[in-house]
């Protein structure tokens, strides 16, 4: 369950909507769309709070980790930016199946992460949003970075050599690193400047500052967030430059790296060995579908002759039929959960299925279909797509983790350079916040702290419709028990105002500020916060108390009390 916490926190500390305004100012726009100060300041404070909560001795002062806050929307705008340029999207079934991922991890069964999250004051759909955002991202990194990457067979073929043929125990470093970019085409000042950034940075840390501490706070790198933290290393494994890390002993912290893309500060954080040992004897390895046809326990002998016979025909009407139309078949009627794949079961070698079902498969050749078998699950009908002989110890057998591992290193470079092109092509405007927001001040601690963000998601979105004038959504904020003040006979007659005024303000901006938890219990909560309205016919601010009801589709509005 932790692992759900620690997700949400790296996710919505890189994009978290703005929760107020009570002050109207821009942090920056990035090709024209806006960065509102407060809700870097709101993403500042959560990641002190989150520095607090990790057990950090000394914390870094607010302005510098709003700028830090701020570099790393602008990026992740950028990011979104460019993939929507590109047309990319992520759908709804890719988002469920990542969250079946995270379920599966954390042993909950299907359907439970939305009221683990429920539990922990987490909004399940900002959840989804804020998933969504990083899932994009991934594709937009493999389509425009990764995909451009290309690593030889002469190079894998030379790991493969040095640390796979002969087998000798190997050392693996986690790391974590400290990036400081250089601009395109560096003049020998810029050079200069950021070399002396990186020694001053190389000094604090061997004055004992904290390496995580100072990542979030200065490093460029897309990993900033996490502390630098960038994973596990094997010699040979990794950027030719950074090659020497490797051998340092755990704790120590490498001197400046010049690269093309800039200056990297590297510390090794873990080893562990691996010893050496023959990856087994060779085997075979065969690629199925299968149709499933289920016999119930209680089935009579009669109900089982009548599936066996349902079976038979449907192998004989495959018998001839290519792969797809028995991946149509086994999606319409098999009641295996590879139904949804038609009926693909993978790659499998001997001893990963039941015995009956795996004498036919192995005795079948590419293409073939078989006659029913059947298991203790019921009738299979067995199609073999593909089989190969497997040397477990050979190159082939390694060829595509040699190039994972060798890609991931060239990504190491590769990543930060294309990011530095983003916003070398890019229109970023920075303005000057408010001191009250740089500081913190400005900021309501309880906003955070206490009331829960799902609430706080609630309100905001009240605002937004409200300042908006999106009919239909502001009146959606209320629940079924919503009772309007007593100047309204009935709701209804509170619902046809609200829609004249609406609907005849050329303008409205409202902003909320001073958050106040007035009461909380499981299914309601009270707040309180001073509201400042203005449209081109009025112009007030007062102080606003509303009661909240948890309902199916979220917190609603009951009560509006001035």
């Amino acid at each position: 369950m932790q692992f759900i916490v620690m997700l949400f926190a790296m996710l919505m500390a890189a994009s978290q909507q703005a929760l107020a305004e009570p002050i109207d100012a821009l942090a920056a726009t990035v090709n024209g769309e806006a960065i509102s100060c407060f809700e870097v300041a709101q993403e500042t404070r959560q990641t002190l709070q989150q520095m607090r909560d990790a057990g950090a001795e000394r914390l870094p002062d607010s302005h510098m980790l709003f700028a830090r806050v701020l570099d790393e929307k602008i990026t992740k705008t950028l990011q979104l930016q460019e993939a929507r340029k590109l047309g990319l999207s992520v759908s709804k079934e890719e988002i469920d199946d990542a969250i079946a991922k995270v379920e599966e991890r954390n042993h909950l069964l299907p359907g439970q992460l939305q009221e683990a999250l429920r539990l922990q004051g987490v909004n399940y759909d900002d959840y989804r949003k804020q998933l969504q955002d990083q899932m994009l991202i991934s594709k937009l990194v493999n389509q425009a970075v990764r995909a451009k990457v290309q690593i030889s067979l002469e190079a894998m073929q030379e790991y493969y050599r040095k640390h796979l043929a002969h087998p000798q125990p190997i050392r693996e470093v986690r790391l974590a690193q400290i990036f400081l970019a250089l601009p395109p085409d560096p003049s020998p000042e810029q050079v200069a400047k950021v070399r002396a950034k990186a020694r001053a940075i190389y000094r604090r840390l061997q004055k004992g500052e904290d390496f995580a501490q100072l990542a979030r706070l200065v490093s460029e790198a897309p990993d900033s967030s996490k502390g630098g933290e960038i994973g596990w290393f094997f010699s040979g494994a990794i950027n030719p430059r950074f090659e020497h890390v490797t051998r340092l002993p755990v704790g120590a912290i490498a001197e400046p790296i010049r690269t093309p893309s800039g200056y990297y500060i590297m510390k090794v954080l873990q080893e562990r060995w691996h010893e050496p040992r023959s990856m087994g004897k060779s085997y075979d390895e065969v690629h199925a579908r299968h149709i499933l046809l289920k016999v119930p326990a209680y089935a009579t002998a009669a109900d089982e002759a009548r599936i066996r016979a349902q079976a038979e025909a449907l192998a004989k009407e495959l018998r001839d039929a290519d792969d797809a139309t028995f991946a149509t078949r086994a999606r319409e009627v098999s009641q295996g959960p590879s139904a949804a794949k038609g009926g693909d079961l993978g790659w499998f070698k001997r001893g990963q299925m039941v015995p009956e079902f795996e004498r036919a498969a192995f005795a079948l050749k590419p293409g073939e279909t078989s006659r029913p078998v059947k298991t203790q699950f019921g009738y299979h009908i067995i199609r073999v797509i593909e089989r190969h002989h497997v040397d477990p110890n050979s190159f082939a057998a390694h060829k595509e983790r040699i190039e994972q591992l060798l890609l991931n290193a060239v990504m190491q470079e590769q990543l930060p350079r294309w990011i530095r092109t983003l916003k070398a092509r890019a229109n970023i405007r920075k303005f000057q916040c408010p001191e009250a927001l740089l500081s913190l001040r400005g900021v309501p601690d309880v906003a955070i702290e206490r009331i829960p963000n799902e609430v706080m998601f609630a309100v905001e979105r009240w605002r937004r419709a409200w300042s908006e004038r999106n009919i239909e959504e502001y009146l959606a904020s209320y629940g079924k028990h919503f009772v309007p003040s007593r100047h309204y006979p009935s709701r209804a007659a509170w619902e046809r105002a609200k829609r004249r005024i609406l609907s005849t303000r050329r303008h409205i901006h409202v902003s909320l500020s001073d958050f106040r938890l007035i009461r909380k219990e499981p299914e309601r909560i009270e707040i309180r916060f001073l509201q400042h309205y203005e449209s081109d016919a009025l112009r007030d601010e007062k102080t606003k108390t509303l009661i909240l009801e948890r309902e199916p589709d979220g917190w609603k509005i009951i009560r509006e009390i001035i």
